[in-house]
């Protein structure tokens, strides 16, 4: 596996920062809890090994708040920006990082699964930013969000959903009601398949630029499309095509130069293997 991050580069960071200012109490408190040995080696599994259970500590709230915190620094000037989330599912990394960027923040997000969507809005109840979930495909983003309106559109972790998701409405497989999780297995060997047999691109290209297009639609004049991507194992064990899960941003990028708005920016310290920048 290509490693995410560099060690080094990332325990600098990390001494040079006031993490109170960074992590929740109750995130610093746990951090404070581990060991210096302790927190080095959290840390350089998450720089080098694909996510496994045990790595869903502090340390990889740490890590990804870090790296989302520069990534809106380099991405959005203004205060009180609005950030549009896609296929969020429950995760919190986002709303958590765009409340310690700027609490007066707006975050929307398009997520379809319902249950990972009731999961969503009970973990981030308690956030002081304005959030607003919206229950539909991000391809009628138009209907609730005006054009230009957008500060920053953000895909964490999402592009492979979005690539399962094309190809499972494909089949006719439901990604909205079905519990998400029982049906991951099935989406790994449809996209592994597809990788396998060479054919990823022509099943899925045309969608996914559509559904990019649309999002870039709400998105205002020099704002940007941030993409991020790690591997967890769990999804490995599940037979994920190794090359097609460490290279999802790669197979992908050369698609969006296709499209007729945006154009990639390359940002200090963020690895292109695992990060896209599209500017409006």
């Amino acid at each position: 596996m290509k490693n995410l991050d560099d060690f080094l580069a990332v325990k600098e960071r990390i001494a040079k920062t006031d993490l109170r200012t960074v992590l929740f109490p109750h995130e610093f408190d746990e951090w404070l809890h581990f060991t210096d040995e302790e927190k080095d080696i959290r840390m350089q599994r998450i720089c080098s090994l694909p996510l496994c259970n045990e790595d869903f500590t502090v340390a990889y709230t740490l890590y990804f708040r870090l790296k989302w915190l520069d990534a809106f620094k380099s991405c959005i000037p203004q205060k009180k920006p609005t950030v549009l989330e896609v296929g969020s599912g429950s995760s919190v990394n986002i709303p958590n990082a765009l409340t310690i960027f700027d609490s007066d923040s707006k975050y929307l997000t398009a997520n379809m699964n319902k249950k990972l969507t009731e999961e969503l809005k009970k973990h981030t109840s308690h956030l002081p930013i304005s959030i607003d979930v919206i229950e539909d495909d991000a391809n009628n983003i138009q209907k609730y969000i005006a054009p230009n309106s957008i500060d920053a559109i953000v895909f964490e972790h999402s592009v492979n959903d979005v690539l399962q998701a094309i190809l499972c409405e494909n089949s006719g497989v439901d990604t909205t009601h079905n519990d998400w999780f029982d049906i991951l297995p099935d989406m790994i060997n449809k996209i592994s398949a597809e990788y396998i047999n060479h054919s990823l691109e022509q099943s899925v290209k045309s969608a996914f630029l559509s559904l990019i297009n649309n999002c870039l639609s709400v998105l205002k004049p020099g704002g940007y499309l941030i993409a991020s991507h790690y591997m967890f194992q769990y999804d490995l064990d599940l037979g994920y095509n190794p090359n097609l899960w460490e290279d999802i941003l790669p197979i992908t990028r050369p698609w969006l130069k296709e499209l007729s708005t945006g154009n990639e920016v390359n940002i200090d310290t963020f690895d292109p293997q695992w990060w896209l920048f599209l500017k409006k």
